[in-house]
């Protein structure tokens, strides 16, 4: 027994030393604090009730995507309930848990009070100024928030300066075409400025991050042409092509196929993920543009198939690195669904959001979500420390298979306290 844990021992030494040929899956999950707190019961298929960070982990999750806006407490009502809640205290108190449970960590700022995408990106309501003014804002903010994080013990892993900026970022000064030239008041030079910016204070504050650069596939070529534009600013530093894909909104697994190798061909040292996907489970997502139902159908086994023909496809793809489902934590299981009875009393949404990985009346885990493990078979679990020592003051510890314990455990072993395995002799 001795010499398998030995055994086992090197081999995570030495799987851990290659970080770069790690494979991340994961979710993000940024309402999952919220709906703990309000009372969420999470289930695995079969009923039972779980604990999110650790069933997550059960299923191959490694990594873990979180949102930042700058004042949501500025946001409208509706796009508070909806999900624009996360400051940079939520933020910690999440990234805590996720440190602990031992994932990477995807830092997603936003540069805004509120949701940013394609059709908006307002700049947060107190940050005023010409366009170098608001370039030392950004510098300024990411560079304090990321210094609160570290101080905090939860350094993220990867950083994205901006959150589907295909279109640009802070419009209306950044408001940009995907191939060049400016909407409104919008320049280049204005949003590669900010981008220069964000990223001078990441590097400044954590070095070893990675940076994404977060695009989404309304069209294709607004993909291609906007990272052939950004090539053109050689002083924007970045690590990985982000992007997000939703089969609704933008086409199918056919185009998407295309256009990853599209992105290989034309950047090879980048690494690319897709940082947001989703599909529904019982009706097409709101506003959808494509209908695939004839292929997967808007059922768990439909959403199931779409999820392991992405993988499929995905894993054909040596520079594709990483993939996050968007909102897999929403259920409404013992908040307005209460045995079997509906109690909207707590105003906690206003709809549904229909890719979720859970069932939102039950809490039961659909099966697209025991899917995600088969995108980094045999992966790591990403961390890149092994700490030997026989005592830790450590609150949280958790087993390889993602279980969290009740306090430290008295058997020889290799377990994960704050994000590090510890052998505990």
């Amino acid at each position: 027994m001795r010499l398998i844990n030995l055994f086992l021992a090197a081999s995570l030494l030495c799987t851990t030393n290659v970080i770069h040929a790690q494979k991340y899956v994961g979710g993000d999950i940024s309402m999952l604090k919220k709906f703990v707190d309000s009372g969420a019961i999470y289930k695995d298929k079969d009923g039972n009730s779980v604990e999110p960070y650790a069933f997550f982990r059960e299923q191959g999750w490694n990594a873990v995507r979180l949102r930042l806006f700058v004042d949501p407490s500025k946001a409208s009502a509706d796009d508070k309930k909806e999900g624009a809640i996360q400051d940079l205290d939520y933020v910690i108190a999440m990234a805590k848990d996720v440190k602990a449970a031992g994932y990477r960590l995807m830092l997603d700022f936003h540069y805004s009070d509120t949701w940013t995408d394609p059709g908006q990106h307002s700049t947060p309501a107190t940050w005023k100024g010409n366009a170098t003014e608001l370039a030392e804002k950004v510098y300024e903010y990411t560079k304090e928030s990321l210094k609160a994080l570290k101080e905090a013990g939860v350094t993220p892993d990867f950083i994205q300066p901006g959150n589907e900026i295909t279109y640009g970022m802070m419009w209306p000064t950044a408001h940009i075409w995907p191939a060049g030239g400016g909407q409104d008041e919008g320049t280049w030079s204005n949003f590669t400025s900010y981008l220069k910016s964000a990223i001078k204070a990441c590097k400044e504050e954590c070095p070893d991050a990675q940076i994404v650069i977060h695009t989404e596939m309304s069209k294709s070529e607004n993909v291609t042409n906007f990272y052939k534009e950004l090539a053109k600013y050689t002083d924007v530093e970045y690590d990985i092509i982000g992007l997000s894909y939703y089969p609704d909104y933008h086409n199918s697994l056919k185009v998407l196929e295309t256009l990853l190798t599209q992105l290989e061909t034309s950047y090879p040292s980048k690494k690319i993920m897709i940082v947001e996907t989703g599909y529904g489970f019982e009706w097409q997502l709101s506003g959808y543009k494509y209908n695939f139902t004839g292929t997967y159908p808007t059922t768990e086994e439909g959403q199931k198939k779409f999820t392991t023909d992405l993988i499929a496809l995905l894993n054909k793809h040596q520079n594709v690195n990483g993939m996050f489902w968007w909102y897999p934590e929403y259920t409404l299981n013992n908040i307005v669904f209460m045995n079997g009875s509906e109690d909207w009393s707590k105003d906690f949404t206003s709809g549904y959001w229909n890719a979720a990985l859970f069932h939102y009346k039950s809490g039961k885990a659909l099966s697209a979500l025991y899917e995600l493990k088969n995108f980094a078979p045999g992966s790591d679990t990403g961390i890149r420390d092994i700490d030997k020592r026989g005592d830790t003051n450590a609150e949280s510890w958790y087993s390889l298979d993602g279980r969290k314990l009740n306090k430290r455990p008295d058997a020889k072993g290799i377990y994960i306290v704050n994000g590090k395995k510890v052998i505990v002799k």
